[in-house]
């Protein structure tokens, strides 16, 4: 894949870096397991604001394809849907 490829990718989901990106690579199997395209961006790079006193790290984001996004969102929602659900039971 090429990097103008890649730059056409839309983000269907940030996560925190600060959790070792379990939940984002969760996210990419899930929508791979079903059919949609998916990779995350690295997150954690660490840069800085206020002149370095302040770091700030970045979060992961998955991305997928412009043509897959809706059913992307699609299969994220039902996922934390399905994860709220049972957190409450």
């Amino acid at each position: 894949m090429t990097n103008d490829q890649r730059q056409e990718w839309v983000i269907v989901a940030e996560f925190s870096a600060m959790d070792t990106g379990f939940a984002a690579d969760m996210a990419v199997s899930k929508l791979e397991g079903s059919g949609v395209p998916a990779m995350r961006f690295p997150g954690g790079s660490i840069t800085s604001v206020l002149g370095g006193a302040v770091p700030v790290v970045e979060p992961i984001r998955v991305v997928v394809p412009p043509e897959h996004e809706e059913r992307a969102r699609e299969i994220l929602a039902e996922q934390a849907d399905a994860t709220e659900t049972f957190a409450d039971e």
